[in-house]
């Protein structure tokens, strides 16, 4: 380091400690221009004197001085704050100011209904920088001077906040005051608006049971067959429900005054179908007696529904049945046998070899043998006329537009055709899919047992009209194809509105089974043998002996079961969303949600849980009693 300081250092000197007369009390520090640093004699420095910073650039061959903020200070270099240690020259401009709390702070509730005022200091005081001797590095921080209040908390300043901020809306002055009179320090409510007050949804009174209980009943060891009267039935003019309109909500504001408006009620429609009338005052009433129902989602769909009565087997010799009903069997249900119920299926027998499907519930007093039983929505979707109707629905609206485009290219060579011919030409070279689908359809409504849900004799008719060319040359026209479609599509959705929302499947034992329902199974005696069961719901065993073996279970809700697999090795497999309870397991699998476990060896008096599967899983437990 020279000897002595240049002329034009101590200018620099000079200008950084901007001495004038007025300011007599800055002393001349010579530790700033005497290294403290032996071995970083030729680097720059930072000297804070009296508020102020001061940087020296360091000599030739050395680094430049370096210089950070601490809390609550904050040091800017040329207008740009800096967020740690940062290299300073006298090139550059140095600034500092206090980044102090606030006197007091203004919460807003997630729902703007509350606004919180917290007061922190009635009174805001000055700061000083703490001196720091030259140094090449310095870390600039500051005191609080509680001996010299610069500023004083009053209430009109707070009020003029809070009407800067919109919040005027019941705003707690007294509140307000009183905190600050008498500090707590606490957040205190200084704003409140008012909750909007929700309306209530469109809801149904049913003055019936949606639910079968007791379907069957013995006598002395004899199935009394006149039970069935235990489904809930009604007299004619007997009011069946009435529907409670929508009430409106009450709109509320938030603390800045806006209008919370409340969620718009949800409605409902009614309509009386078979059976039934719609009064005045929105109330359903019976035309006949029966078994009443509803269906539908947004729609309410009442109806008489009327029973089918088979007094023996359904065989080869009764046939198929469909039915837009009710139906009973009072006997079995005999191999290779399809049954299509728009309503509830009951079967006192046992069923070997055959497909279930109703819209309602499925109860089954006996036996379950190489079957298929889909109740509810299963059993819209396994409908054979809701599919059948469907796909021929898309085929025919595909034939309409491919008509449309061979006529329109033959009248662009200035000829005709009729438009039964373009239909019949198509149907024969590229819809062949067509006549197949018709006559599958027509043979699952020759079997309909009563009147269907909807007249079907003019769908029939044109049905018919596919399969007999010379007819339909003549007499198809784009308007007829387009009532085709929409008679096929109100036959389509006749089989939707008939599903019922409180199902269940209900049967004594199963084996190599399939079983489906949007309710619940319940197995009310032996249990099951290598079969599937899936449940929106719950799937419960009844008897404290029944038996669930080499089969899978999926429910909505939760498993009941009490012995599960056997000694032979059978492993069963249940999922369940809610939880799965077993007497006994074997072997086998359970999943509850996402968490499954492996049962190898048998386990007793177990209800697994996601809770309970999760610590098996992190314990590596694999299922032990």
């Amino acid at each position: 380091m020279p000897d002595r300081m240049s002329e034009q250092e101590l200018n620099k000197l000079i200008n950084m400690l901007e001495l004038s007369q007025g300011n007599s009390d800055i002393e001349f520090d010579v530790s700033f221009m005497v290294s403290d640093d032996p071995d970083n004699d030729q680097g720059g420095r930072v000297l804070v004197r009296a508020d102020k910073i001061f940087v020296q650039d360091p000599l030739p061959g050395g680094s430049p001085a370096v210089i950070m903020g601490v809390l609550p200070v904050n040091l800017y270099v040329n207008g740009e704050l800096i967020s740690g240690p940062a290299e300073v020259t006298t090139e550059d401009t140095v600034e500092w100011e206090i980044s102090e709390p606030p006197l007091y702070s203004v919460t807003v509730s997630e729902d703007r209904l509350l606004a919180f005022f917290t007061l922190h200091s009635t009174k805001k005081f000055s700061w000083k920088l703490n001196d720091h001797f030259s140094a090449g590095m310095v870390e600039v921080d500051a005191v609080m001077n509680t001996e010299n209040v610069v500023g004083i908390l009053g209430l009109n300043q707070i009020i003029t906040d809070f009407e800067r901020r919109g919040m005027i809306q019941n705003l707690n002055i007294s509140g307000i005051h009183s905190e600050l009179q008498n500090p707590t320090y606490q957040p205190i409510t200084a704003a409140q608006g008012r909750a909007a007050v929700p309306g209530e949804n469109a809801h149904l009174d049913l003055f019936f049971s949606e639910t079968i209980e007791n379907e069957f009943s013995e006598i002395e060891g004899q199935v009394d067959y006149r039970s069935h009267l235990r489904i809930p039935s009604a007299i004619r003019g007997e009011v069946l429900a009435r529907k409670v309109p929508v009430i409106e909500g009450i709109p509320g504001y938030d603390v800045y005054g806006e209008i919370l408006y409340p969620p718009p009620p949800a409605d409902i429609s009614i309509l009386a179908k078979n059976n039934t009338v719609l009064l005045i005052g929105n109330e359903i009433r019976a035309l006949r007696e029966g078994r009443p129902r509803v269906t539908g989602d947004r729609i309410k769909y009442f109806d008489i529904c009327t029973s089918y009565i088979v007094p023996g087997n359904v065989n080869i010799k009764s046939g198929n049945i469909v039915f837009s009903g009710d139906v009973i069997i009072r006997g079995d249900v005999e191999d290779n046998m399809i049954i299509e119920s728009l309503g509830n299926v009951y079967v006192a027998g046992s069923i070997y070899n055959s497909t279930i499907t109703a819209t309602g519930s499925i109860l089954v007093k006996g036996n379950v043998v190489n079957s298929k039983l889909y109740s509810g929505y299963f059993g819209v979707m396994y409908n054979r006329i809701y599919n059948c109707s469907k796909l021929l629905i898309e085929e025919t609206r595909i034939l309409q537009k491919a008509v449309r485009m061979l006529v329109q290219a033959v009248h662009s060579r200035k000829q005709s055709v009729k438009y039964g011919q373009a239909v019949l030409l198509l149907l024969e070279s590229k819809f062949q899919k067509i006549p197949q689908l018709i006559k599958e359809l027509l043979s699952v409504l020759a079997t309909v047992q009563a009147s269907y849900h909807q007249d079907l004799e003019q769908t029939l008719h044109f049905l018919n009209l596919f399969l007999k060319p010379a007819q339909l040359v003549d007499f198809m026209s784009e308007a007829s194809l387009s009532g085709v479609i929409s008679m096929l599509e109100e036959l389509h959705m006749g089989v939707a509105r008939m599903q019922e929302t409180k199902v269940e499947v209900n049967i004594g034992k199963c084996q190599n089974s399939t079983l489906k329902s949007n309710g619940d199974i319940i197995i009310h005696r032996d249990g099951i043998v290598q079969s599937e069961l899936f449940s929106s719901g719950n799937i419960t065993f009844l008897k404290t002996f029944s038996v669930c073996r080499g089969s899978k279970l999926e429910a909505g809700g939760s498993i009941s079961a009490f012995y599960v697999g056997g000694e032979s090795g059978a492993q069963s497999y249940l999922k369940a969303k809610q939880s799965i309870s077993v007497r006994k397991m074997y072997l086998g699998k359970v999943t509850i949600d996402r968490y499954t476990a492996d049962i190898t060896e048998p386990v007793e008096n177990l209800v697994f849980d996601a809770e309970s599967l999760q610590k098996m899983k992190l314990s590596g437990e694999s299922g032990r009693g």
